[in-house]
């Protein structure tokens, strides 16, 4: 039997989910190789930027929440980001 998104497990669906943010993170991080020298200011805070919000993602998941809080969770951001937008 074939498990929908809402019947996986959360760890699972989280673990997904971290493996996307770290693999964008990386390439952000290639993005700043790529067109900064490793001394120059904006590489610096570009990579201090990163390491932030892989420290931020990691303590996220860290945290043990129940499904239903994580999906109330991601609602209320979602609202917020919508409200955002349409405010600009």
């Amino acid at each position: 039997m074939t498990k929908t998104t809402h019947e996986k497990n959360i760890n699972d669906v989280f673990d997904n989910y971290y493996c996307n943010i770290k693999e964008s993170l990386d390439g952000l991080k290639e993005i700043l190789r790529i067109n900064f020298l490793e001394n120059n200011i904006y590489y610096k805070c570009g990579l201090d930027n990163i390491q932030a919000i892989h420290k931020n993602v990691i303590e996220l998941l860290n945290h043990t929440y129940t499904p239903r809080k994580v999906r109330i969770k991601l609602r209320e951001l979602n609202f917020e980001e919508l409200e955002v937008q349409k405010s600009v």
